[in-house]
């Protein structure tokens, strides 16, 4: 075996190390309980060696009860240590304290009274005895399921001390101060237990405090998200009943407006008004980026043929880009039949936000998106969508917080906005497992992009999708119209049919278009801002242009017989009455395409509030987007009816301009009556016909269409 002598210094010289490495963990670990105490364990055993090699020189009672007191005591060192890190105060620490003072006292006696070398050394082996036991005791017990790894060190080593003094206590034969040393017992416990052992002891206190360092941070993780789900919860949750109680706000104290007679209650009615109306916008976007902390919320997965899917996205997104006259371009280097398994609704809302940001900030030039396949593997895809704009370019210092909530670019700033767009469309991204890359220069333009992996779909899925279509699809298709809910709604619906669609807001643009672009069937409002549809019919019957035998359908909600005479007189194919129904828009633009005889019925129940309007806005947009359309039109109504009848007397043209949209909004948004009532109004005005108190009359029947709304917001709020 080694040399005693060589096995004391190398002890030592552990202890050291020991003690320098246990300094290390506790400046890491301050807050650790138990760390600080275990700094002065190995400086303890130090001094024991110390005192037992003194011993070898200086042969008397008082180094060996020395040596011995320091052994003892940084055996209750250590195992106090131990104890306040596990929070243990158990009577078995008292047991261990009591057995090792027994031991000690053993000591005592066989080194004064009677003198006995073999039973001092068998007291020191069953006190090294206990103290392992003891160890064993709390790591099994107590350590084993919260510090697996640090209790697998320590546990080891524990047994190997406890097994080989339980083996010198019963078979180390007698011996005195001149075998003692040389006796192979003697130089294996001081080889484990001197040199091995403090091995074991740093690195299982190391990582006992990198576990517990970690059960802290998984506590705080935790706690943290379990904040952000109660947050998001408690936003999503009550994101209706905000909503639903601020129409019913706005609505009273529009009625109030409206029936009060004292002109001081004016300014506080309109303080309420516009303090709703700026709370509104303001919930808008931070609802829908706080309802992203949520991290249950589940992938939606189907299976989404994707060029097919891609398409009908850039028909929803094209008009947005051809009203800035910018080139908008997909680039697809994907399988022509590609079809992937993935969550389509986000990646559409992220599509969308990429894209919408890129026509926002771009003024001349091009927006393309681009998709390619960047790894094909055996059942997934692993692909990069980009989305490549003109704009003005990002500066470098400016892009890496982007992504952050509420921060915009310079750009950003200019043309406005609330900061969360790119902040939402990394959530998401997230949420996909993706991240999202800028990569931009000044005046030449930016590129968003992010890698995606998509699983491969059942093709024959999609192949039973198409089987299925009764009616027409992917039709080049002008809109003509006006207005911004109407645009939305009939894009939305005719992109669902994979048709393309070019939009003109006014018909000097319409005659434009249809001077340059050949289409397959043209959807004209018979009301536009500048011409009236009929006027537009009678200046393309005079001039060329490349539509001579495209069907023309109204789209319109002037509806009477007279009008519709005059409609078929002027060469129209079929009308598409307002409110739009997609049933009806897409069977038209079907039967446009044959001789099929035009249907232009339009049943509307004679009721103040129609509740099913709103069903179909859902349909095509979100429930948050519904109210804010609802919050906007019920803000508006009484001012618009007011500046109707200023303009009665000033400017007739505009008058009936402003009624006709009025009326074909609260129409689509199922205030029957009153989108009725102001449609007989504009025919009378159109007629040259007296009103007598017609917009009076309007304006009364809105503040019952308006109390009949806000019944039915109370009534859906109460269930």
């Amino acid at each position: 075996m080694l040399d005693s002598l060589t096995l004391y210094f190398a002890s030592a010289a552990m202890m050291a190390v020991m003690a320098l490495l246990n300094f290390l963990t506790w400046r890491a670990n301050k807050h650790t309980p138990g760390t600080m105490l275990y700094i002065f364990y190995p400086l303890v055993l130090f001094t024991a060696l110390m005192s037992f090699a003194l011993h070898g020189y200086v042969d008397n009672l008082i180094t060996i009860i020395l040596a011995n007191s320091l052994w003892f005591s940084a055996s209750i060192i250590h195992a106090l240590a131990i104890s306040q890190f596990l929070g243990y105060r158990g009577k078995e620490f008292r047991f261990f304290i009591i057995a090792t003072l027994l031991c000690g006292a053993l000591l005592m006696y066989f080194t004064v009274v009677d003198s006995s070398l073999r039973n001092r050394v068998l007291a020191s082996d069953l006190q090294h005895i206990s103290e392992a036991l003891f160890l064993l005791y709390l790591f099994i017990r107590f350590a084993r399921k919260p510090y697996p790894n640090g209790s697998i060190v320590y546990i080891l080593i524990l047994t190997i001390i406890s097994s080989i003094f339980v083996g010198r206590a019963f078979l180390m034969e007698d011996v005195n101060n001149f075998t003692l040393l040389k006796e192979n017992w003697f130089s294996v416990t001081l080889l484990v237990n001197g040199v091995i052992a403090p091995m074991f002891y740093t690195t299982g206190m190391a990582l006992l405090c990198n576990e517990r360092r970690e059960q802290n941070l998984n506590q705080l993780t935790n706690k943290a998200q379990k904040d952000l789900e109660i947050r998001g919860l408690f936003l999503s949750t009550i994101s209706h009943e905000i909503r639903t109680p601020l129409n019913g706000i706005l609505g009273s104290a529009q009625l109030i407006l409206n029936q009060s007679t004292d002109p001081r209650d004016k300014p506080y009615c309109e303080a309420i008004i516009n303090s709703a109306e700026s709370l509104n916008l303001l919930v808008d976007k931070v609802l829908d980026y706080a309802s992203l902390d949520q991290h249950n919320e589940a992938l939606y997965e189907e299976d989404v043929e994707f060029r097919t899917w891609l398409h009908n996205l850039c028909l929803l997104l094209s008009p947005l880009a051809e009203q800035k006259r910018l080139k908008f371009e997909l680039i697809y280097n994907l399988p022509e039949q590609a079809c992937y398994y993935c969550d389509q609704q986000k990646l559409r809302q992220i599509i969308i936000n990429l894209v919408g940001n890129a026509i926002k900030f771009t003024d001349k030039g091009e927006v393309k998106i681009r998709v390619e396949l960047l790894e094909e593997r055996q059942l997934e895809h692993h692909i990069r969508i980009s989305v490549i704009d003109s704009g003005p370019g990002i500066e470098d210092d400016e892009i890496e917080y982007l992504t952050e909530p509420y921060v915009q670019s310079s750009a950003g700033k200019e043309k406005g906005g609330t900061g969360l767009g790119l902040a939402i469309t990394s959530r998401l991204l997230a949420k996909l497992g993706s991240q999202l890359d800028i990569i931009s220069e000044l005046d030449k333009g930016s590129s968003f992009s992010f890698d995606i992996v998509l699983a491969l779909g059942e093709l024959s899925l999609v192949e039973q999708r198409h089987q299925s279509k009764d009616y027409l699809t992917g039709l080049d298709v002008l809109l003509v119209e006006d207005l911004d809910l109407n645009q939305k709604i009939a894009i939305e619906f005719m992109a669902d049919d994979e048709h393309k669609i070019k939009l003109a807001r006014d018909g000097k643009s319409a005659i434009e278009l249809m001077q340059t672009y050949h289409f397959d069937v043209v959807l004209l409002d018979m009301n536009l801002p500048d011409l009236t549809g009929q006027e537009v019919l009678k200046t393309l019957k005079g001039m060329e242009h490349k539509n001579q035998r495209t069907p023309v359908l109204a789209f319109t909600a002037s509806l009477s017989p007279d009008e519709i005479k005059e409609y078929f007189a002027l060469g129209i194919k079929d009308i598409v009455g307002k409110p739009i129904k997609q049933q009806k828009l897409r069977q038209a633009l079907s039967d446009s395409q044959s001789s099929q005889a035009p249907s232009i019925a339009v049943e509307l129940s004679d009721v103040l509030y129609d509740g099913t309007a709103a069903d179909t806005l859902k349909s095509s947009f979100s429930e948050d987007e519904v109210s804010s359309i609802y919050n906007e039109f019920v803000l508006s109504a009484r001012n618009k009816l007011i500046r109707a009848q200023q303009l009665l007397e000033e400017d007739k043209e505009q008058c009936i301009k402003l009624l006709h949209r009025q009326a074909s909004t609260a129409l689509q948004l199922g205030f029957n009556r009153y989108g009725n009532e102001l449609k007989k109004i504009e025919r009378r005005l159109l007629d040259n016909k007296p009103l007598k108190e017609s917009l009076t009359e309007a304006l009364v029947l809105w503040q019952s269409s308006l109390e009949q709304y806000l019944k039915y917001v109370r009534s859906e709020l109460a269930s």
